[in-house]
């Protein structure tokens, strides 16, 4: 046993228990704020009213700290081991009858784990409900984009933007169509076959001809096309909230082809 400047027992087994209590308490309130990292995107949105609740949670979360640790490093020596007993029989109080065994400093001690065992479940508990505090927001690509200029395209599928926006840029003798990548039969995404000059879904075999029109397997429709135009600076732009569907009659609007000749 070793006793520092300020009379605390470094190397007393409760003492230490109780050091590395709060320690491992405040880790895991560190793996909480980490695995709830996806709210500080929605900080910006939180209302003064959210703001000031926020304020209140963070200020009761350290007064329970505060008397954790206030607890955890107080000196035990000041607390006698054993109740004295009296010299005279009396009858039995209240503390006697609790257990024969139980001293003053075991129920100290039971008592000091059940405050921080209520203080975890506390800060568990108050950051679950923290969450409801933030808005829900769902990070997606926009549904309008520019994907460069048509001279940058040759005649053919372009599928540089087939896993970010889902979609084909399909070039040729006459201009662009924007091709959407989604299979029309059970949303499965086909592969581009150049070498069969099809688009090839590998899920349930449906096939596609360059222009979309589908012409084996289960797909039952074409696929579908987005609005495709040209931008003020000259680039070709896609707006995927406007679709167009061949079996509407659709793809002879304006935005379902771009008219583009060199």
């Amino acid at each position: 046993m070793s006793i520092g400047s300020n009379g605390f027992m470094f190397n007393h087994p409760l003492t230490l228990k109780k050091v590395s209590l709060p320690v491992l308490l405040i880790l895991m309130t560190s793996s909480n704020a980490l695995a709830a990292n996806e709210l500080a995107e929605s900080l910006k949105a939180l209302s003064p009213l959210g703001w000031v609740i926020l304020s209140i949670w963070l200020f009761y979360i350290l007064l329970l700290l505060a008397f954790t640790l206030r607890y955890a490093f107080k000196n035990n020596e000041t607390i006698p081991e054993f109740i004295p007993k009296p010299e005279k029989p009396h009858p039995p109080s209240s503390w006697e009858t609790i257990s024969p065994a139980m001293t003053r400093r075991s129920f100290i001690t039971l008592l000091g784990w059940s405050w921080i065992a209520f203080t975890a479940a506390t800060m568990g508990a108050l950051t679950t409900c923290l969450r409801f505090f933030f808005p829900n927001v769902t990070f997606e690509p926009p549904l309008q984009f520019k994907v460069g200029f048509p001279d940058q395209f040759s005649i053919g599928v372009d599928n540089r933007y087939k896993d970010e926006h889902r979609v084909w840029i399909v070039r040729n003798e006459q201009g662009f169509y924007a091709l959407s990548t989604i299979c029309t039969h059970l949303g499965c995404t086909p592969n581009w076959l150049q070498s069969e000059q099809k688009f090839k879904c590998p899920c349930h075999g449906s096939g596609y001809y360059v222009s979309g029109i589908n012409f084996e397997g289960p797909a039952p429709r074409p696929l579908e096309r987005f609005n495709i135009t040209l931008s003020d600076d000259g680039q070709i732009q896609v707006d995927e909230s406007q679709k167009y569907q061949y079996e509407l009659g659709q793809w002879t609007q304006p935005g379902a082809f771009l008219n583009y000749k060199v």
